[in-house]
């Protein structure tokens, strides 16, 4: 009666291991040992997309590096419409920006199972902690500016695609001068890198059916540190730091 006992538990689990579902031995051991996955971040600040490598150590435990890449952005700024010059409808523009902030960050964090999933179904609870150095990059925002010519008074306008400075100041603030955002491509290649360091920690929510497969969501906060003020906004006080929360959406496969 015992044997037969012990045999219904194990049958299970063999026939489990066979079709590469999630399995358990004595000492916590995993049957996967890899992980990559990607995904989409939502921030308070801006918005990023990410990819991971992990290699896992057992159930409960799982190592991974990170990289990503991330666009600030400022929600209180809003786009002003463009009154171009010599045309109907021009690129709108966000009033009062003097760099945009683009930030690449690599990092090194560890991911814990507290409330594992059922073998089939259910939601594996996690919570990671994350650290690494981050990139910061500034690249300047143009604007085309109105010039009115000295030839006819009231006649033509010059319109010339200018960054902020201390000279145009009183245009590139003056809705009256500003004819329409430049070209997106404008002051690429003057971007200024700014290093530092970032931290994050949040709550993983793995709900695949399958372990063979990451589907997950994740809620946390997380802080960059940067190493001088980051001029992004004109007439406001730029900080060297960045805290936001936010919320993930990661897919991959474990092997």
């Amino acid at each position: 009666m015992r044997c037969l006992f012990f045999l219904l538990l194990v049958l299970p689990t063999l026939l489990h291991a066979q079709k590469k579902e999630r399995i358990y031995n004595p000492n916590d051991e995993y049957v996967y040992r890899k992980e990559m996955s990607g995904g989409i971040r939502i921030q308070t600040n801006g918005f990023s997309i990410f990819t991971e490598f992990g290699w896992i150590k057992n159930i409960y435990k799982t190592r991974f590096i990170q990289l990503e890449y991330q666009y600030f952005m400022d929600y209180k700024l809003k786009k002003e419409k463009a009154i171009p010059v010599g045309k109907e409808s021009g690129r709108d523009y966000f009033y009062g920006m003097q760099n945009q902030l683009h930030t690449i960050r690599f990092g090194y964090g560890l991911r814990r199972t507290f409330a594992d999933k059922a073998r089939r179904n259910g939601v594996r609870f996690s919570y990671m902690i994350l650290g690494g150095i981050s990139l910061g990059l500034l690249k300047p925002y143009y604007l085309d500016l109105k010039y009115p010519t000295d030839t006819i008074a009231g006649g033509f306008v010059d319109v010339r695609s200018e960054r902020y400075s201390e000279a145009n100041k009183s245009k590139f603030i003056n809705k009256e001068y500003i004819s329409e955002a430049s070209s997106i491509s404008k002051g690429m290649n003057q971007m200024q890198p700014v290093p530092g360091l970032h931290v994050k920690t949040g709550i993983n929510f793995d709900w695949g059916t399958r372990d063979e497969y990451v589907k997950a969501l994740e809620a946390g906060v997380m802080a960059d540190f940067y190493y001088k003020q980051l001029p992004t906004l004109i007439n406001r006080q730029n900080r060297f730091y960045r805290f936001s929360a936010y919320l993930s959406f990661q897919f991959g496969k474990r092997w």
